[in-house]
């Protein structure tokens, strides 16, 4: 995979410099998300272009993160559709029991070889987050970034609820939508939010001992 890596890598920039101009279409994600060649060929297309994990990561605020597990007693985490982000391992680094689940083996092996010297690293299972079969848990603590809301609408409950069915009878949903056409005074849409409001999911509040199953809901724009 390191060989593979290196000369798709490779092929990517000489193409790219070869180009005189840059249509963006590499920037947007796959139509069909259930196509792991085509996840393969976006996160390489990212590295080709110079974008690295730092950029996917620049919402993360880790600290609240561990420190609401931490609070609740939550151990066992499940990150679905990772891709190259580096979460991942710095939960794990924290001391959780982190399980990243993605459909991309190059994503899973580029972020894999990040600080190689990690006194901890998550375990990394490549899969369609669809099939409940893979990961099955039950997990404390499930997070997903800006990758449910890329389902249709025709498709997304299905998707959450094979996400959801994976928690086990206590813990936190984190949910992080992006809503990137969003302009003032329209309302923001988390793209997630009425799933759980329809499946009586409490929206968390940070505040109250997690007891049951919740929703921790994040928004970004822009």
């Amino acid at each position: 995979m390191k060989g593979f890596l290196k000369r798709f890598v490779g092929s990517l920039k000489s193409g790219a410099a070869n180009s005189s101009s840059d249509d963006m279409s590499w920037f947007c994600p796959p139509g069909d998300l259930h196509d792991a060649a085509a996840w393969d060929r976006y996160w390489m297309n990212q590295i080709a272009h110079g974008l690295r994990p730092e950029i996917f990561d620049m919402f993360c605020d880790i600290q609240t993160m561990v420190a609401a597990l931490q609070a609740n007693g939550l151990h066992r985490v499940l990150y679905v559709g990772c891709g190259i982000s580096l979460e991942p391992l710095a939960l794990s680094v924290a001391g959780f029991d982190v399980t990243a689940l993605d459909l991309s083996p190059a994503a899973l092996e580029i972020s894999a070889r990040a600080y190689p010297d990690a006194p901890r690293r998550p375990t990394c299972v490549v899969g369609d987050l669809t099939d409940a079969s893979i990961c099955p848990g039950p997990f404390d603590a499930i997070v997903e970034r800006r990758t449910l809301q890329l389902f249709p609408e025709t498709e997304r409950p299905a998707a959450m609820a094979a996400v959801a069915n994976r928690m086990g009878p206590r813990g936190i949903f984190f949910s992080h939508s992006h809503d990137g056409r969003w302009k003032p005074p329209a309302p923001r849409r988390h793209f997630t939010r009425s799933w759980f409001e329809d499946h009586q999911w409490p929206i968390w509040d940070q505040t109250t001992p997690v007891t049951g199953r919740v929703a921790w809901l994040f928004l970004s724009t822009g």
